[in-house]
């Protein structure tokens, strides 16, 4: 298991650093886009900038993937001591990681941000970590639907696939939306309910826990479909 480990800290240990560099996209945009756009909320361009970041390290989490896909690869580490199994727990336990040093990295820079604002009497700063949670939550979904993909049909032939089921289930949302519009002021005011004060850290919580339980799912599913997987790769 320590080989692997190491083998993967080798391969990827600048996609792994580089999660610390994109915690720090939302001060980046806000520095960069301050003066560019006028009378811009601060708030508002760190959230964007937190989205943008949230974008970039998902890229970089799928990367360490790659190279992965290949017969050869597949039927050696089967045949290895630590098997499959151990080679896909490594795999799984390092992009968590990855989305963890992510979370932390956004939270020291978001919690710097609003300490130096403070200071210098900057009131109107408001605080971007709930977001940032909830985007953390969102990405461990997203890797735990990402991963299975890739191990079974490859790369390029999991991205598309993934692809159509992304475009099919939008439109299907859609549908939904437009179907329900003008149903939306009273969904907006359940949504105000359920995410109030007294309930965000329940809430959070609960996420928390069935994140976790889902991306464990999705490593049992990985498991199970990877030897499918490698009998169709295509070198």
């Amino acid at each position: 298991m320590k080989g692997l480990v190491y083998k993967e800290w080798k391969q990827n240990r600048w996609f792994i650093l580089s999660m610390i560099l994109c915690g720090f996209t939302p001060l980046l945009v806000l520095l960069l886009l301050r003066g560019e756009i006028p009378n811009a909320d601060n708030t508002a361009l760190r959230i964007g900038g937190l989205i943008a970041g949230f974008f970039a390290a998902g890229a970089l989490q799928m990367m360490v993937l790659r190279g992965d896909d290949r017969k050869l690869w597949g039927y050696w580490i089967t045949a290895s001591a630590d098997g499959y199994k151990g080679f896909l727990r490594v795999k799984y336990e390092m992009i968590f990681g990855m989305i963890v040093l992510f979370l932390f990295s956004l939270q020291f820079v978001d919690m710097g941000y609003c300490a130096v604002a403070a200071d210098i009497g900057m009131t109107d700063v408001g605080s971007i970590s709930d977001v940032a949670l909830l985007l953390g939550f969102v990405q461990i979904l997203f890797r735990a639907i990402d991963i299975p993909f890739t191990y079974r049909f490859g790369n390029k032939k999991g991205s598309l696939i993934k692809l159509i089921c992304t475009v099919i289930l939008a439109i299907f949302l859609s549908v939904i939306l437009i179907l329900n519009a003008d149903n939306m002021d009273n969904i907006t005011d359940i949504g105000k309910k359920v995410f109030n004060e007294h309930n965000s850290s329940l809430i959070l919580s609960v996420g928390l826990v069935v994140c976790i339980a889902l991306y464990y799912i999705s490593y049992r599913i990985t498991c199970r479909l990877y030897l499918k997987g490698v009998e169709q790769y295509d070198h």
